[in-house]
């Protein structure tokens, strides 16, 4: 039998030993695999063995099932690898894209209820809803002296630049401050803080922007990019 390695945000948070010919997954509480989540439909996916083959079909979710990033239409045949998304969560068939917890055979479960439903436990909940929460704040992409990395924003303002008083600091071409990402009511806006340094917000001069979800920002060596959410 395969594995399933349940995914959130691109970290592997368990591995499950599969142990029977169907398995369905969703929120609902008896199925064989809970995802106790709002981004989850009470009944999402199955995942089974037929003539052979493993399949996975949708269970007429509300938001769908992906495959490989390509929403199922029906009944499509898997192989290792392939990855079934769902929300925030992946699913990779026989496939562990990074080190994950320990595994956990079905029928072994500590945390089984009746009908050997596999639950995820308190504490994994508790730390999927922290970076879920996390990944839905706004943040900012960053690229600078072949570095990257991303930053969260709040609801002050952050400074970006070389010097170490900058609250986002890096070594790139450019002033010591090069920017002021801030709050602008319900908004985020930046402001360029260099005389001789130009800022430009999607290839465009600007002294101050408003920013939008997926707006580029580039000044100097820097280049960032603003996102509502990380995804």
């Amino acid at each position: 039998m395969p594995k399933l390695t349940l995914v959130v945000e691109r970290r592997a948070l368990k591995v499950y030993q599969i142990d029977r010919p169907v398995i369905r997954i969703g929120r609902e509480a008896g199925l064989d695999v809970v995802v106790d989540n709002v981004s989850v439909s009470r009944r999402q996916v199955e995942v089974r063995l037929q003539d052979g083959q493993w399949v996975v079909r949708d269970l007429d979710s509300g938001n769908g099932t992906f495959l490989n990033g390509r929403r199922l239409g029906g009944a499509e045949t898997l192989k290792r690898g392939d990855e079934i998304s769902f929300g925030k969560f992946s699913l990779f068939f026989d496939h562990v894209p990074a080190e994950p917890a320990p595994e956990l055979n079905a029928s072994k479960a500590a945390s089984a209820e009746p009908g050997r439903t596999l639950l995820l436990k308190p504490e994994e909940l508790a730390r999927l809803r922290t970076t879920i929460a996390e990944k839905r704040r706004a943040h900012l992409r960053w690229q600078a002296g072949g570095a990257e990395g991303t930053f969260p924003l709040t609801d002050g303002s952050v400074v970006v630049g070389r010097s170490d008083l900058c609250d986002l600091r890096m070594e790139c071409r450019g002033p010591k401050h090069h920017l002021l990402i801030g709050r602008d009511g319900s908004r985020f806006e930046a402001r360029n803080l260099s005389r001789w340094y130009r800022m430009r917000v999607n290839g465009e001069p600007r002294t101050r922007a408003t920013l939008r979800d997926g707006d580029e920002i580039a000044i100097g060596g820097l280049r960032l990019t603003f996102m509502d959410e990380v995804r």
